[in-house]
């Protein structure tokens, strides 16, 4: 069995994560989390012991029941890797209870609050205008957003889409189906020049660099004091989908347009849509006397 220290072994498999197309917001969390393990354990990755993971988990005692749960994951999904490589000989993980998360139902803000926040995004912040309409129209995740690349639109008349690599490395086609988020995106296009590389890009140094996830939430959250609302950006996501739920789409294809890898994941939005569930079987219900 190779001995490696667990510093080098973490840098390796945040690597193998990278070349996976792992999504860079998950590679900075694993990256966070395991940090926690170091502390505890800076030697030969062989040596982790039960005792040295909760040791590690205790770190994040006090926190919420998902956070807790996010740092096992990372620790799950490193030690694991650990075992397949030959870097220890069982994942000690696997004799310790895991968090036990409640089933968060899907928050989402009323249009009429997003719509407020959009407003008050002055007119030459072309780039947050789009990126922020672009959440709110498409319930993309922020990291996805933040990943696109001008190469990733077909802005094909009447047909504009956008090709995303979503979780898992997992590509999938989002259609751009509102007019203003078009015109707003064909505006941006032409007055920044963008030809290719990264379509959302930092401004204070002029480089080019892709958004950071940290500037993007603090400009939200800045928008979002201004017009007094309270919306965290994932919000924006739930919002899109149950707002397609109250208007009728289907469960098949919201699911699609969303990204999610199982269906049970897009059912917590239909659940909580009793109002759209009376009037789908209110307008059954007339057309059944209709016909009679």
């Amino acid at each position: 069995m190779e001995i490696l220290l667990l510093p080098e072994a973490i840098a390796r498999f945040l690597s193998d994560l990278q070349r996976a197309e792992c999504s860079p917001h998950t590679t900075r969390a694993y990256r966070t989390e395991l940090n926690h393990l170091i502390a505890c354990h800076p030697g030969p990755v062989g040596a982790i012991s039960v005792d040295v993971v909760r040791a590690a988990l205790a770190r994040r005692d006090g926190r919420s029941p998902a956070s807790r749960a996010r740092t096992m994951a990372a620790f799950n999904s490193f030690l694991t890797w650990a075992v397949k490589h030959d870097l220890l000989d069982a994942n000690p993980l696997i004799k310790l209870n895991r968090v036990k998360v409640p089933e968060p139902g899907p928050r989402g803000v009323a249009r009429d609050q997003i719509d407020a926040v959009l407003k008050v995004i002055p007119r030459d912040q072309l780039r947050d205008q789009l990126l922020f309409r672009l959440l709110a129209e498409t319930g993309l995740r922020i990291s996805e957003a933040l990943q696109l690349d001008v190469d990733d639109l077909d802005l094909t008349h009447d047909d504009e889409h956008l090709h995303v690599l979503g979780k898992g490395g997992h590509r999938r086609t989002v259609l751009l189906d509102d007019p203003k988020l078009v015109r707003l995106l064909r505006r941006y296009l032409k007055e920044t020049q963008a030809r290719h590389g990264p379509l959302f890009r930092a401004l204070k140094h002029g480089d080019g660099q892709p958004l950071r996830y940290q500037t993007i939430q603090a400009r939200w959250a800045t928008y979002c004091a201004e017009a007094g609302v309270d919306c965290t950006l994932h919000q924006l996501r739930h919002s899109h989908a149950t707002a397609l739920v109250q208007d009728g789409v289907s469960l098949a294809t919201i699911r699609k347009r969303l990204g999610h890898k199982h269906i049970q994941t897009t059912l917590r939005y239909a659940e909580q849509s009793d109002t759209a569930a009376d009037v789908e079987l209110r307008q059954r219900r007339r057309t059944i006397q209709r016909t009679r």
